[in-house]
């Protein structure tokens, strides 16, 4: 099964394969086979979605940046799980071999490395951008 990372339109990541969550601290979290991840910035149970994008009026149409459809895919690395580490107050580093798809279900990017926006001002949702630290973003 192939790793996916799917934003959805207002909403969550969804996050489907083999699936290691890690905190920043390298503590794991868990692992699994489905994950929907907040990425608005609001969940009351980071890293995972709530429904807080409701009620927060979390608004995005899964328009990946065009400079990152046009990149060179990045070889795969080896191997089949996902890690997904939590940086404290910042954003998911995702390792491992991946698909991400648009909100059709194209998949616009494919590599072994990407940094994901969970705060939810990325300005190059769903990667992150640094906004994070403008913000003062914080993790819980």
């Amino acid at each position: 099964m192939a790793n996916v990372v799917q934003p959805q339109v207002d909403g969550p990541l969804r996050v489907e394969g083999e699936i290691e969550i890690r905190a920043g601290d390298d503590m794991l979290i868990g692992q699994y086979a489905q994950a929907w991840l907040c990425r608005c910035g609001r969940s009351g149970n980071k890293p995972f979605c709530d429904g807080s994008h409701a009620a927060a009026q979390f608004r995005d149409a899964v328009d990946i940046p065009s400079d990152y459809r046009a990149k060179v895919r990045e070889a795969v690395l080896p191997g089949t799980r996902l890690v997904l580490r939590l940086k404290a107050h910042g954003p998911i580093r995702c390792l491992g071999p991946m698909q991400i798809l648009d909100a059709e279900g194209k998949v616009t990017w494919t590599g072994s490395q990407a940094v994901l926006c969970r705060c939810g001002h990325s300005r190059t949702r769903p990667f992150c951008d640094g906004t994070h630290r403008e913000i003062q973003f914080e993790a819980g």
